[in-house]
């Protein structure tokens, strides 16, 4: 994978390079919220409502609360980035959706341990929704970068085609979904291993990915835009 076939991308949103790092970085986020904030995943909702239940279970209000509000926040940010799409037609919508992730993590990097979860994990979610329903495909395939039991399942089964139905079509979805899953787990190890250093401020190296990310794609954008015009003129003068 390369920096340059990104930039050359007819389509860099649904680039495996870009869904694989909007993946590291999800992987990376989730295991800090779990692991500093509350034992809660900010984008894995399954496990938020095996949670919800066993706080339920032990009378334990503030998880309950931590559990049940990011369920809330998540489903929310899934909801903005439809509105968001219908009514903003900017070519660049996509780099705007990720701002409040960036913000987020800028902001809760800041935030001391005695601030309570159910206030930090719920915004966190809300950025993460957002940026996993902006970013949802990898070259024309649907995924998700902001948690990857589906990837791992999706891969499993391309794999299972490729190898014993003997489809040879499944081989880049194979391939895709099995570095989705790879970039996800690394991505929460990093995570887990730096925090051991950092603590709270670990969150701030995902600013830096997710900075990185953008202006990749901005710059990818703007290339794309740049060669369009150029075949227009091609066009007219032709």
């Amino acid at each position: 994978m390369s920096l340059k076939e990104v930039l050359n991308s007819n389509r860099p949103a649904e680039s495996r390079q870009l869904a694989c790092a909007l993946t590291f970085c999800g992987g990376f986020i989730d295991a800090y919220t779990y692991i500093q904030r509350g034992h809660t995943l900010s984008a894995g909702q399954t496990g938020n409502v095996i949670f919800f239940s066993s706080a339920l279970a032990d009378h334990n209000v503030p998880g309950m609360i931590n559990r049940a509000s990011t369920f809330i926040a998540f489903s929310l940010g899934l909801l903005l980035v439809g509105l968001f799409h219908k009514y903003v037609k900017s070519h660049y919508w996509r780099v705007f959706c990720l701002f409040p992730i960036l913000a987020i993590c800028i902001v809760v990097g800041f935030l001391p341990k005695s601030v309570p979860n159910y206030y930090i994990v719920p915004a966190i979610a809300f950025g993460l929704a957002i940026q996993n329903a902006s970013f949802s495909k990898i070259e024309g395939m649907g995924y998700n970068n902001a948690f990857t039991t589906g990837n791992l399942k999706k891969s499993v089964v391309a794999w299972s085609a490729f190898f014993f139905g003997e489809d040879k079509s499944k081989h880049t979805a194979a391939v895709n979904y099995m570095m989705l899953t790879i970039a996800f787990a690394v991505g929460a190890i990093i995570s887990a291993l730096l925090q051991k250093l950092l603590v709270l401020k670990t969150v701030w190296i995902a600013v830096i990915f997710l900075t990185t990310i953008n202006l990749v794609y901005i710059i990818a954008l703007r290339r794309n835009k740049k060669i369009a015009n150029c075949n227009n003129k091609l066009n007219t003068f032709s």
